[in-house]
């Protein structure tokens, strides 16, 4: 017979058997759901940082675009941008907001994302836009990127630059075919004169004054001709600029040797202060003969009628930069032409009593320009006008 103490052990252990398999369980899912936990933590801090390196590599790929770039939903909201497009818009890249409230009712780029969020497929913009009070020209590309969201994309370029080059190679165009014309249309008069007046081609007086003033305008247009050859060869200076050691004093002293009867004629005193000497520097010499010939040439026929005085200069300061100076004592520039004297063309005398190309202080700019150097005009009418090249 079963004692009393086995029955309760054995009561006993049934009973808490029981529970210690569910202790032991319950007690293995405790450590699992701990496990998964941090798995989970794990697993959410890893897509942080996924998320994070995606965020960063979202914005190297826009910032390396270079040119400002928005992503906007079909209501005008935004839903990126890069820093470009911030600095430009005058936006926070950080926020989210609607361009078609934040921006001006007059806003040029306003009417962009207006048409772009309307429009069902790819469009082009062409606006013009006041940027830090210069006026610039802006291409604006828009593109529908088909998803769920209905995203739009906006890269915006500045060609600014490429429209100013157009603009100058029409002006230029345009120039030259007029200034040409001129000359050509005065020789084709003479000719036709020769060839069908009988009595003109018979008289010699008549005859050599019309060839004279025929060969005064064929050199005319051989000069223009020149001129614009030599502009265009300074925009391609890899290929036309070779840099040498010269001494400047040596080519002062040839162009004034040029301008000698000129000079002589008009009574001019020329002054020469260059120091030391020789005055060593490297650079093309035939453009530097023409940089000083133009300006030199451009003082005298400004001032026919008053003798002048002619100054060049040409020094070193303690720093190593050059300073070369020419400078006259005529009649002076008027402060509404100053800012346009270097333009293709462009003559600050209207009445077109000074001859020339309208070419010279354009060449002068271009070629201080391409050995890195920088020139500047300044003028008091009646007073004096200097031209100072800073190398």
């Amino acid at each position: 017979m079963v004692s009393w103490d086995v029955t309760f052990g054995l009561m006993a252990i049934a009973f808490v058997l029981p529970f210690c398999f569910l202790y032991l369980k319950l007690d293995a899912l405790r450590k699992r759901a701990r496990n998964s936990h941090a798995e989970l933590e794990r697993l959410r801090y890893e897509s942080r940082e996924l998320e994070e390196h995606l965020r960063k590599d979202k914005g190297l790929f826009l910032e390396a675009l270079g040119v400002p770039f928005l992503l906007v939903r079909s209501s005008g909201r935004l839903v990126m941008c890069n820093q470009e497009a911030g600095r430009l818009l005058g936006l926070d890249v950080n926020q989210s907001v609607n361009l078609l409230r934040v921006l001006a009712p007059d806003s040029p780029f306003r009417k962009v994302v207006q048409e772009a969020v309307l429009a069902t497929g790819q469009m082009e913009h062409a606006l013009q836009a006041e940027v830090e009070g210069e006026l610039r020209v802006y291409r604006a590309m828009s593109t529908p990127l088909g998803n769920a969201d209905r995203h739009i994309g906006i890269v915006i370029r500045d060609v600014t630059e490429e429209h100013r080059t157009q603009v100058i190679r029409r002006d230029f165009v345009a120039n030259a075919s007029h200034e040409l014309r001129t000359p050509l249309t005065i020789i084709r008069g003479y000719l036709e004169n020769l060839l069908e007046d009988e009595t003109t081609a018979a008289d010699e007086l008549m005859r050599t004054r019309s060839l004279r003033l025929m060969k005064k305008h064929a050199d005319r247009i051989v000069r223009l001709v020149e001129d614009m050859l030599a502009l265009s060869r300074l925009e391609n200076t890899e290929n036309y600029l070779s840099r040498k050691e010269f001494d400047l004093a040596q080519v002062v002293d040839d162009v004034r040797l040029r301008l000698e009867g000129l000079i002589t004629r008009q009574q001019a005193t020329l002054r020469l202060d260059i120091a030391p000497q020789p005055f060593l520097m490297q650079g093309d010499k035939f453009y530097w003969s023409q940089i000083l010939f133009n300006l030199m040439e451009n003082a005298l026929k400004n001032n026919p009628e008053r003798p002048i005085c002619l100054s060049v200069t040409a020094h070193r300061e303690a720093d190593g930069t050059m300073m070369i100076c020419v400078e006259d004592d005529g009649v002076g520039i008027a402060a509404e032409a100053l800012p346009f004297i270097f333009n293709r063309f462009y003559r600050a005398d209207a009445t077109g009593r000074i001859k020339g190309t309208g070419l010279g202080l354009s060449i002068v700019k271009h070629a201080v320009e391409a050995h890195g150097g920088s020139i500047r005009a300044e003028s008091t009418p009646g007073v004096c006008t200097r031209f100072v090249i800073r190398l």
